[in-house]
């Protein structure tokens, strides 16, 4: 199976530094640039079997344009949401720490298994991407994942056989692309790139 996983485009959630999970935000003027480059290099540059999308309408937009565009349905996995960071959840990293700085502390203490109140843990969130990847990964064709940076860092630690906290090896810019092939158990990172530079 080739993997082509993309991230989505600017939202007033990146540029407020919010931690902004499962929760909605809007693209920016420079997000809707980006998504109109994206989405015609997506359709016009790469051939796909398969399309599927997080939930979230940041990602979901870009799939299903592209999946009208394709004549390709797309299938939305509530697996490939973003992290669900509970009661941190749209606030600033700043505010965090002083609203919550008991969870903030527990969670920096142990960030990989503590659970955030309302929220996810980090293992729990990575155990339902590898349930998912584990269930298509072996298949033959290719397929693009609409999705966010935190799930396709667990993507990529998954699928080139490598920890969970080695995820921070790889950032995955806004708009961009990585491209893996997964054949005879190994998976090989051939590709990542951003797919709509827009000048400031």
């Amino acid at each position: 199976m080739k993997f082509y996983l993309v991230r989505h485009v600017e939202t007033t959630g990146n540029v407020e530094n919010r931690f902004a999970g499962v929760t909605e935000t809007e693209y920016t003027e420079k997000g809707r640039k980006q998504f109109q480059i994206l989405t015609e290099r997506l359709i016009n540059e790469f051939a796909f079997d398969s399309i599927y999308s997080s939930p979230i309408s940041r990602a979901n937009k870009i799939a299903v344009k592209v999946g009208q565009a394709k004549n390709i349905q797309v299938e939305v996995r509530k697996e490939l949401s973003e992290m669900n960071f509970g009661v941190f959840e749209n606030y600033r990293f700043e505010e965090i720490k002083e609203i919550h700085t008991e969870y903030w502390n527990k969670w920096n203490e142990d960030y990989v298994n503590y659970q955030i109140p309302q929220g996810d843990s980090l293992i729990e969130f990575h155990s339902r991407i590898t349930e998912f990847l584990d269930s298509m990964k072996h298949k033959d064709g290719a397929a693009l994942i609409v999705c966010h940076g935190g799930t396709i860092q667990s993507i990529l630690t998954h699928l080139l056989g490598l920890k969970i906290e080695d995820r921070w090896h790889f950032h995955i810019p806004l708009a961009g692309l990585v491209e893996i092939k997964y054949e005879n158990d190994y998976g090989m990172m051939n590709n990542l790139k951003r797919l709509a530079d827009i000048d400031e």
